[in-house]
Order: structure tokens, then sequence, then C-alpha cells
């Protein structure tokens, strides 16, 4: 059976433009309930911070990006290297080798950004689709999605303080081009909160958007491993990176109901695997998704949607080669709203 954990990745420390240490970010994390959390702060890798915090595990990586680069772009997030490679970020393709060279990968941050015309920041968007060897997209940026709704005053405001009725799921065309590069090779997704914890100001009103403590319990990303974690930082970061990297997990906005125990397999008479795994084509293929509340469940291969329910179950026989994914959304403020979206099964 694997064990299953909860992490927030994307994030931001003292160390560039956060509002909390790297331990203080850890306790918070800690009070939210998650396994383990991954700062990344801009261009800067702040060496010898990894380690436990009570039942947290504090991993460190970095977000990287050209500062002189106008307008800006291409923001790469870089985990398990354990250097500064800030040096890299004029070239990204230079950048991504440098990590993939030193043993670590890599992330798009956010690859497709709309920021509203009050909120007056860029668009952060990744240009440079030409690049090979990253190992996956951040398909889901909850602060990159609270921008795009700041199209004036009063819609920033209520975005501010109900962010429950905005926030909707990752841009459509993020999911167009996770399937599109699925279509070429293999490309593992994260969930990503983006937190700042800054505190903003409209005349007399002040609100920190959003703090840790919040997004902690919004979009995360969960893991599964083939062993428990031990409290030995080396096992322990080892099965963390390498369930991120091989996309052995799911992405998932527990702020509206607890995913854990989801799950998605496929089988066949002779094996039976889990989300990140590759299953030759031997006729046919099961296909089975559960669901730890009930919800609209679609099951998608090479972009299409082949298969969809509403409950807690999804049973598809498949028999066509391809990437299948499952996406699950509840219903929440009036409308649908992204839950869980998986990464691929690759059926080859």
């Amino acid at each position: 059976m694997p064990h299953e954990y909860v992490g927030n990745i994307h994030l931001h420390s003292t160390h560039s433009d956060g509002h909390a240490t790297l331990t203080e970010i850890a306790a918070v994390a800690g009070q939210a309930g998650l396994d383990f959390v991954i700062p990344t702060d801009h261009n800067v890798y702040v060496a010898d911070m990894d380690g436990w915090h009570g039942d947290t595990l504090l991993l460190v990586g970095e977000e990287i990006h050209d500062v002189h680069r106008h307008p800006q772009a291409n923001h790469l997030l870089v985990f398990n290297v354990g250097e500064e490679l800030a040096h890299y970020a004029r070239d990204p393709q230079a950048l991504i080798n440098a990590v993939n060279d030193r043993g670590g990968f890599s992330f798009i941050a956010h690859p497709f950004e709309h920021s509203g015309a009050y909120a007056n920041e860029p668009n952060i968007d990744w240009a440079s689709w030409d690049v090979t060897g990253f190992s996956g997209l951040s398909i889901w940026n909850y602060m990159s999605e609270f921008k795009c709704y700041t199209e004036d005053v009063l819609s920033s405001l209520f975005a501010a303080y109900f962010p429950q009725a905005v926030i909707r799921g990752p841009h459509p065309e993020t999911l167009r081009k996770w399937d599109d590069l699925l279509r070429e090779r293999r490309i593992s997704v994260i969930g990503a909160s983006d937190a700042h914890g800054t505190t903003y100001h409209m005349g007399p009103l002040r609100r920190v958007l959003f703090p840790y403590g919040y997004l902690f319990r919004a979009v995360n990303t969960h893991i599964l491993t083939p062993e428990p974690f031990n409290h030995k930082l080396e096992h322990d970061a080892h099965l963390v990176y390498e369930a991120l990297r091989t996309g052995c997990g799911f992405v998932a906005y527990d702020l509206l109901g607890s995913a854990r125990g989801f799950r998605f397999t496929a089988r066949t008479t002779e094996r039976e695997l889990s989300m990140g795994g590759e299953l030759p084509l031997r006729g046919k293929v099961e296909l089975e998704v559960s669901t730890p509340l009930r919800a609209d469940i679609r099951l998608l291969g090479n972009g299409q949607q082949v298969a969809r329910a509403r409950g807690r179950t999804l049973r598809c026989t498949v028999s066509q080669p391809g990437a299948y994914r499952v996406e699950a959304y509840l219903r929440h403020w009036l409308r649908p709203r992204g839950w869980i979206f998986s990464n691929a099964i690759y059926v080859t």
C-alpha cells in the first residue's frame, strides 16, 4: 500500500519577498497539518536549512528567473540541487541542463498568467517553450489565479475578502498545454500556493493576501510513496523528490474538502500501478478512480474526455495507448470548482 503525504510547494520567505522566516514557515505548515513544505525564494538558495520541524519536513528549493529580462518571464522552480544556479538564469535551457547535471529536477512555475488591471502586476508567463529536460508544470498557482480576478476596486475587494467565491481551478490553457506535452513525453504536475504573506493597503483597509496558514490549507500537492517517512532527512527527502519528479501524486484544492484518500490506478491481469506509472497495453487496461467525497469525476485520455461519473468512483476499460489523467470537481458557491487534478498514468 502506498503512503500518502501532503505538502505545499512554491512559497517565499524573508530571504526574498516573503514575510516569514523559514523556521516560522515550517511551524505554520505544521499547524496546518502538512507533512512537508518546500519554499522557493527568488534567485537565492538557502543552504543548510533542510530538516524536520516537529512532524513537518522542510525542504528548500529555489525560483530562478532572469531579473534583467523585460518583460519578466520564464520562472523555473528548481529542486534537489543543493547549490546556487541563478547565474544560469539568462538562458533557460542552460539552467535546466545545469539542474539535471547536478541530479536535480525542475518545474515551470506559472506557465500562463492573467493579471487583472487593478493588481498592477505583470503576467509572468513561460515564454521559452522550445526548451527540453524540465520535469513538469505547476498547473495551479493560487496567487496567480487570484490576480486574474482583480479587474477593478470592487472585484479586488470581493476577491480579497471572499476568495472561495472566485477561485476556480487551473487556467484552461495550462491544462491544454499539459495535454499537448503529454502527447510527446512524460510531464509531471504540482500545485503551488506562491505564498508571500504580504499586507496590502487600500485606503483605511489593510489585509494580508493571504496568510501562510490559509494558503497551506488551499492548493496542495499530495504524493504517494512506496515507503513511510522515518524522520531521517536523506531518506525522506528522496521519497518526496522522487514522487514529485515522477508524478506519483496529485494536485488538490483541500480547502473545499480534504482530498486525502484519492486514488487513481490502472490494472491488467498481471500488474497494478498508480499515478506516474507506465503500463504496457496488452489487450485492455482497467482504470479505476476513487474519491473521498462525492464529485464530478472526469477521465481524460490524450486530452479528450473518455469517461465521466458523479459519485465517489469511476471505472473504465481502455484499449488505446495514451496518457490518462483525472479531474474532479466539487460544487461550491453555486458553481463547479476544481478539486483534484491527478498526474497521468501512461498506457504504452
